[in-house]
């Protein structure tokens, strides 16, 4: 099961861990449900929600850059991974130097003034995007995308400057007030994933929730995509456009999105058991 995290499975700019969130999410232990975050986020700020939680599956940080195991999740070992701070590890991405210095050259040629997390510290990331200093510091640990917005610019050089990223081999979006710039591998880190939990458990069903365009590669290869509401009914739309075969759910707190995931696993197994008798 893939899943975003902002205004998915918690609210931003704050991620509430509570008690609540956490009996919800035990009770996927014992139904043989693996919870993989899929994230724009840090793996430093994946890492926190996922000690919160007492989760220990594997993780996608800053959108599909990268893929996270525990070591010796799998009992075979993980091709092409390397072994990363108690991790098995497999990059897509590219590194963040690289990301950072292509925006700044691109944003200088078009006389785009921007202000990304590269150039802000610490205190000025948690004033702008108005989260406490601990989360801001995760945020900073960027591996691999570029959070960025527009100071300055001349009219239509923004649509110039996100033209030439995407045609150097960057994916940009926008969420609220920033842009995210960097190596998108949704599709490429799901695909691998899937792979792998075929390969270790046999038949798999894969559930994939989104809120947001950048999640449409991944709600394509779910067996059950499932589009969240957006607070912008625009981005709902164009997602539940780009995804045709996609439900539409409102959840308004992580009980309601474990009820929601149960019981579609449920059906799922009932189809299967249907189909072998």
């Amino acid at each position: 099961m893939f899943c975003d995290l902002d205004d998915t499975l918690f609210k931003a700019p704050a991620l509430s861990v509570d008690a609540s969130a956490r009996r919800s999410l035990n009770r996927f232990e014992g139904e043989q449900l693996s919870l993989v975050f899929c994230s724009s986020k840090t793996r430093a700020e994946v890492e926190l929600i996922q000690q919160e939680l007492g989760i220990s599956h594997p993780f996608v940080p800053e959108s599909g850059a990268a893929v996270f195991l525990p070591r010796e999740y799998f009992v075979f070992r993980v091709p092409q991974a390397v072994e990363v701070s108690g991790y098995d590890m497999v990059e897509f991405g590219k590194p963040y130097a690289e990301v950072v210095a292509m925006l700044r050259r691109w944003a200088g040629r078009l006389d785009v003034r921007i202000l990304g997390f590269n150039d802000m510290s610490v205190g000025d990331v948690a004033i702008d995007c108005e989260v406490p200093l601990l989360l801001a510091r995760l945020a900073k640990l960027r591996e691999y995308s570029e959070l960025f917005r527009v100071v300055e610019s001349k009219p239509a050089a923004v649509p110039r400057l996100l033209k030439a990223l995407r045609s150097a081999g960057f994916a940009c979006t926008c969420r609220g007030r920033y842009y995210h710039v960097g190596a998108q591998h949704h599709q490429l880190s799901g695909h691998f994933l899937r792979g792998l939990y075929r390969r270790a458990f046999g038949q798999v069903t894969t559930i994939a929730f989104g809120d947001h365009e950048s999640a449409a590669p991944l709600l394509r290869h779910a067996d059950v995509p499932v589009v969240v509401k957006s607070a912008n009914a625009d981005e709902t739309a164009r997602l539940l456009t780009n995804v045709p075969a996609a439900r539409l759910s409102v959840f308004d707190s992580v009980g309601e999105w474990a009820e929601a995931i149960l019981e579609i696993a449920g059906a799922a197994r009932h189809g299967r058991h249907a189909c072998s008798s």
